[in-house]
């Protein structure tokens, strides 16, 4: 068994490739003890994408695997594709315009293996071209969370001492099958689905504040343009409510009830919003009531959290809406957000 496998999914990704290639098959651990699956996402490129990872296959044929989708799926959906091939004791996932130190997966499988962690959450730069590596700016201290009770656990999800991206993140294979969690498909901002259900199956988690991963800014980003637009600034909503469909049919749900719900109200609507102000966007009036009748539907009492000092600006929010929001209050919420 290969310590670690590593999920890279790609499309059309030629021009960063071949660094986050190359970051991987160099990596101090030693390629012949990790497992790398790089997914071709129905490339459009005339099968450049495709022949480079031929190329890589071909270099070292025992460590590399590829899969090519005749279907788009997003980087979730060719995640969890590859998931359906890893044999890794641990997995990890790198974005393929994206790369990491060479100290990366030798450090966080020991640090693992050490302390017997289901999850290492770990640190990473900002990166460009002009300006090369920029410290995030975190100020992260390191800790081993162990939960072995329901009060324990209650404090660790209020404490969000972990953030709910994919790629910051090593992750025991056994603990994924376990939970049996994926990825949000055929969208962005795809990763909660994933990581937040493990929160609840993870007895052990280490946070690290040392940096392996370097997280490429590009000013034409998805999430920064695509968040313009109403029909995938829905996504966002559509993944919480798909988190906490998926939380409704585990047996934490009734236990967990006030941590589940505190996540959904923060997410689906109020976080939805907070993202189109950020981008210069105001949502319809339309779009907006669409969001608010399923939060009547899936969370009756709303307007109450025994978590409320936590989240009073959410609140607020809600006390409008039990108050009647009119397209009038909702216009100028949305320009106070």
């Amino acid at each position: 068994m290969k310590k670690v496998s590593v999920i890279i999914p790609c499309f059309n990704a030629t021009k960063y490739l071949p660094k986050c290639f190359m970051s991987l098959v160099q990596q101090t651990i030693g390629i012949d003890q990790i497992e790398l699956i790089f997914v071709d996402d129905a490339s459009t490129d005339e099968d450049a994408t495709w022949n480079m990872l031929q190329e890589f296959e071909r270099a070292y044929p025992e460590s590399i695997m590829i899969l090519k989708l005749e279907e788009n799926m997003r980087q979730g959906g060719a995640r969890n594709v590859a998931l359906q091939y890893a044999t890794g004791e641990y997995i990890a996932f790198v974005d393929a315009d994206d790369f990491v130190s060479e100290n990366f997966l030798l450090e966080t499988y020991e640090k693992a293996k050490e302390s017997d962690a289901d999850i290492i959450q770990f640190e990473y730069f900002y990166y460009t071209d002009r300006l090369g590596a920029v410290d995030s700016g975190r100020n992260i201290m390191p800790e081993v969370i162990e939960i072995s009770s329901v009060n324990d656990r209650k404090e660790f999800l209020i404490s969000e001492k972990i953030t709910y991206g994919c790629w910051n993140k090593l992750y025991r294979h056994d603990l994924l099958k376990t939970a049996h969690t994926a990825y949000a498909e055929h969208v962005i901002y795809e990763e909660p689905l994933f990581v937040y259900p493990l929160l609840y199956f993870a007895n052990k988690i280490v946070i690290l504040n040392d940096a392996y991963y370097y997280y490429r800014q590009n000013d034409s980003g998805t999430m920064r343009n695509d968040m313009r637009q109403e029909e995938t600034l829905k996504m966002h909503a559509d993944v919480q409510l798909a988190v906490w469909n998926f939380m409704k049919n585990t047996p934490f749900f009734q236990e967990y009830y006030d941590e589940i719900k505190l996540y959904f109200l923060h997410t689906y609507l109020y976080e939805t919003l907070y993202f189109a102000k950020l981008r210069d966007f105001k949502p319809s009036y339309s779009f907006y009531k669409e969001l608010e009748k399923t939060v009547f539907t899936e969370v009756p009492d709303y307007s109450q959290s025994v978590y409320s000092a936590l989240i009073p600006k959410q609140l607020e929010l809600y006390r409008m809406i039990e108050e009647g929001m009119t397209e009038e209050k909702f216009g100028g919420y949305c320009e106070r957000l």
